[in-house]
């Protein structure tokens, strides 16, 4: 039986449309895995003020990031600023350098997606004794200016929830739910999403599921391998919660081979980030049935950091250190209504 590989293709040329865009000069390389590549500022810039920001996120191999960042770049060039965005691979020592390259280039704004919070905080002191803001995406650091978060734990628990209604719905203790985890231990935050995930699902569908495997997953070709060895082994699985996007996309093909397209009415995916792809997953009925994002499509999420960006270089000081995101559970209910901001 073939695979569909269209989701996992679109992934791939999302992160390299990120790149590509970075570039005015050079050729886009694979997987945002290259050296940074800085961008000239365009002929009419829609500000009369120019600034230089530096990216640095732990991959672009991931949907959400990649889908996000392709906006963020369309934003900057649109601005007429100068920009890098790079990605460290999941690579403290790698994000270190970057970090060290945007402080030579003595850019205006360093924006961090920590690999490992604890290992950037010096660097990130750094940027800032050297006059350069620092926001951080994702984690309450001490040695910036403005970090932009979520309350993980909380997040994970809203993705368990509705994993626990759906579970609630089509499962009995005779016949309890078998769960597969997506996860991503390593990084800190994501560790507690996936606490949260599991709290929620304790309190809220107690006897009436199991989780019968853990899985690694950030990018959705990893995810489906990973999910395919879970249906080898446990082929009654059909609930899956996922910290992201990547476990959601990766094992919703994993589903649509199993089931050769035709998706039963109690197999369910829930996750984070709600990606375009995700969301035509559950508007399609097949195995995606909920994800939480955060300002509800991609282009939302790239006008909000970018308006954060330009507030902190115009000086702007906020009244709190950690600034939270909002917290949006989109389904077959509402999903169309942000599907439909992607086109």
């Amino acid at each position: 039986m073939k695979k569909r590989i269209v989701g996992l293709v679109l992934t791939a040329v999302l992160a390299l449309g990120v790149l590509a865009g970075c570039s005015t000069n050079q050729p886009a390389t694979d997987g945002g895995s290259a050296a940074p590549v800085d961008t000239g500022s365009a002929a009419e810039p829609a500000d009369s003020e120019t600034y230089s920001i530096g990216i640095t996120i732990q991959s672009l191999e991931n949907a959400y990031w990649a889908g996000v960042f392709t906006e963020v770049e369309a934003i900057l060039k649109e601005k007429g600023w100068n920009y890098t965005i790079v990605a460290c691979d999941d690579n403290s020592a790698k994000q270190i350098e970057q970090i060290e390259d945007f402080i030579t280039k003595q850019v205006d704004l360093i924006m961090v997606h920590p690999s490992d919070p604890a290992a950037v905080e010096d660097y990130c002191a750094q940027a800032r004794d050297a006059g350069i803001l620092v926001m951080c995406w994702d984690d309450q650091m001490e040695n910036t200016d403005l970090n932009w978060v979520l309350d993980n734990t909380q997040l994970g628990y809203t993705i368990g929830s509705a994993a626990a209604g759906f579970i609630n719905e089509h499962f009995t203790a005779d016949a309890p739910a078998e769960i597969a985890m997506m996860n991503y231990p390593q990084t800190p935050i994501l560790l507690e999403r996936e606490n949260g995930i599991k709290s929620a699902l304790e309190e809220q569908a107690a006897g009436l599921y199991e989780i019968v495997a853990e899985q690694p997953a950030i990018d959705a070709a990893s995810a489906q391998t990973n999910m395919e060895t879970i249906l080898q082994a446990y082929p009654d699985t059909k609930i899956v919660c996922s910290i992201g996007a990547g476990g959601d996309i990766g094992a919703n093909e994993a589903f649509l081979v199993k089931y050769d397209g035709e998706i039963p009415e109690d197999v369910g995916i829930f996750s984070a980030d709600a990606t375009e792809q995700q969301l035509q997953a559950i508007v399609d009925n097949q195995a995606s049935r909920a994800s939480v994002g955060f300002e509800g499509s991609n282009l939302k999420t790239a006008i909000a950091v970018t308006d954060l960006y330009e507030r902190l270089v115009k000086g702007e000081e906020f009244p709190e250190q950690n600034l939270f995101r909002p917290l949006l559970t989109i389904d077959i209910s509402n999903a169309q209504e942000y599907l439909d901001d992607y086109k």
